[in-house]
């Protein structure tokens, strides 16, 4: 039967086992203190170092700290100074100052002058003066032509002022040229080379191999086929002062400067869209204007008459303008022609407007602001004048039909005969 009496119930035996948390390889945590406090202090270990107590340790750390930090600090002094020295070097900020007399030889390179300056004493690094050199580029730029002979510099000269003292001195000149309205890249040019700017040769050939599309987009779909020069129309007349001495490039991209400026605040580069011409025909509509007219009050209604027959093609397939054909006659030449003969009227050429339909390759000259105003915006006329002549004083006689021409014509020519009388 099973025992129902809890007091006669017997009860387990408990053993109290060690704690395992205090138990070190079998020892208590107090015997293996103990044991470790005989060992000798200065027992070695396997690769036979001493063994420290934590307060040696802790004193070691702190010193092999300190000579570390101590390390750092002082290459780090010795590296500002250096680099201080090296600045003071180059720029010359508080640099002791006195004079020295070198000689610089014929073919002198940036290496070279180097030494010569490091053993003068006018530098403490060659090798930095050196590598500031190749950083500019010394020996390759034309700007750096050293010249040979004796020199008294400074030893409180910086770099720079230093390799200006062996270069030649330019005296730079400026010259004063004003471009008449209505002149041709022609007698620009030789504007130029009467006053030192290069000669006809070298701008002619600047004007065939030189990119000015690249810099100007206005310049790049101009058709070249049947026109003289790529720059005419685009040549802004004007005064400028030039320094003399460059090459071709830096003065035709002046104008060309002033061209795009003018139409810019101008916005003739907006107008020219809504107008349905390119700027190129527009020029060449003001360049006629601006050969045809002698008086600016006359400028839009020979504007009027050139784009009456530009709109009405059927009936009026030529511009018949005698100032194309002197353009011509002159590019041919090669100077300026004024009179043209009946022969002239029948010549083969593109810009002959007489035997041609249309506007002719490109502008006759560089007009003035006022014809290219006036060949974007030409006059509105009571009658629409279709012709237009003019006598020796340059007065304008416009017609609708040629019978109003012709009449036009002999009325100037009988006034002439009887000047002559």
């Amino acid at each position: 039967m099973e025992n129902t009496n809890p007091e006669k119930t017997p009860k387990k035996k408990i053993l109290k086992r060690p704690n395992r948390k205090e138990l070190i390889g079998g020892y208590t945590r107090a015997q293996y203190a103990a044991a470790l406090r005989e060992l000798d202090p200065e027992e070695k270990d396997f690769f036979d170092r001493a063994d420290y107590t934590e307060t040696q340790s802790t004193v070691s750390a702190v010193i092999k700290a300190m000579v570390y930090i101590i390390a750092i600090i002082t290459v780090s002094v010795a590296l500002a100074v250096f680099a201080i020295s090296c600045a003071n070097d180059v720029f010359a900020f508080v640099k002791e100052e006195k004079t020295v007399e070198v000689v610089i030889p014929d073919y002198v390179t940036s290496d070279e002058l180097a030494d010569i300056l490091g053993e003068a004493g006018a530098i403490n690094y060659p090798w930095l003066f050196r590598l500031y050199c190749n950083l500019k580029d010394v020996d390759t730029s034309p700007a750096y032509k050293f010249q040979s002979g004796s020199y008294t510099i400074s030893t409180a000269m910086n770099y720079d002022t230093l390799m200006l003292s062996f270069v030649e001195t330019l005296t730079l000149t400026t010259v004063r040229i004003t471009f008449p309205e209505g002149a041709t890249v022609d007698e620009m040019i030789a504007l130029f080379e009467a006053n030192g700017c290069s000669d006809r040769e070298e701008f002619l050939e600047c004007m065939k191999t030189y990119d000015f599309g690249a810099e100007y987009d206005f310049l790049r779909d101009i058709d070249m086929t049947d026109r003289y020069y790529l720059l005419e129309g685009y040549l802004y007349p004007d005064t400028y002062d030039f320094y003399t001495g460059r090459k071709p490039e830096y003065y035709l991209c002046r104008l060309l400067d002033q061209f795009a400026k003018v139409f810019r605040q101008s916005k003739f580069f907006e107008a020219a869209e809504e107008t349905g011409y390119t700027i190129d025909q527009l020029l060449t509509i003001a360049s006629i204007i601006e050969k045809e007219a002698y008086h600016q009050n006359d400028f839009d209604v020979v504007s009027s008459v050139i784009h009456n027959r530009l709109l009405d093609p059927d009936t009026f397939p030529k511009l018949e303008c005698d100032s194309t054909i002197v353009y011509a006659l002159s590019c041919e030449a090669g100077r300026r022609v004024t009179d043209i003969t009946l022969d002239d009227l029948n010549m083969d050429n593109p810009y002959n407007s007489y035997n041609e339909e249309g506007l002719p390759p490109g502008p006759i000259c560089n007009p003035s602001y006022n014809s290219i105003a006036c060949a974007f915006d030409p006059a509105d006329t009571e009658e629409k004048y279709y012709y237009f002549v003019s006598d020796k004083y340059g007065v304008m006689y416009y017609a609708t039909t040629l019978k109003d021409h012709n009449a036009n014509i002999d009325a100037i020519k009988k006034a002439e005969a009887a000047e002559n009388q």
